[in-house]
């Protein structure tokens, strides 16, 4: 069931990254163009192209996460014994874990919650900000489901190949 999740999401996840730069990369020509051409940039590119950059940049994170090319130093971890290495990535993942649903999922919220109450509009697009803050809970999710995903995969592994170390991808 989690690997089906895994891959439904990452496919949702991909449309939405394809979506966004696509729009972000003609947003930012059109700035750039109506500079050139009329001398003044069109108002709101600006400010969508920072909402946009934003919702890349977090769930650009989120697809990182999926591919297991997040930053990691092993160098440490490298010294260990394959039982030690284990249950250091065993705590790495739950550490992770926990952040995620700390940082991005319940302080992630709170932001959104708070955004909604204060109802402030972007000025050139006329538009709630909740949208900028939105990509922390959202991203979030897509976080948690890949290193559940992952520590499932490295947990099943252990089991299967006990006297072999692990590599990452």
């Amino acid at each position: 069931m989690l690997l089906k999740l895994k891959q439904g999401s990452l496919r949702l996840l991909n449309l939405i990254l394809i979506a966004a730069v696509a729009v972000l990369v003609l947003d930012v020509l059109l700035g750039v163009a109506s500079r050139y051409l009329w001398g003044a940039q069109v108002k709101w590119t600006e400010e969508l192209a920072t909402i946009l950059l934003i919702w890349v940049s977090f769930l650009g994170a989120a697809a990182a996460f999926e591919a297991r090319a997040h930053l990691g130093i092993d160098f440490l971890t490298a010294r260990f014994t394959p039982s030690a290495r284990r249950k250091a990535e065993l705590i790495a993942h739950l550490c992770t874990i926990g952040f995620v649903i700390i940082a991005f999922l319940l302080g992630g919220s709170i932001l959104v919650r708070q955004a909604l109450i204060h109802r402030n509009i972007l000025p050139a697009l006329q538009i709630s900000d909740v949208v900028m803050y939105l990509p922390l809970p959202v991203s979030g999710v897509f976080i948690l489901i890949y290193e559940l995903a992952n520590l499932s995969a490295d947990w099943k592994r252990r089991e299967t190949e006990p006297g072999e170390e692990h590599q990452h991808d």
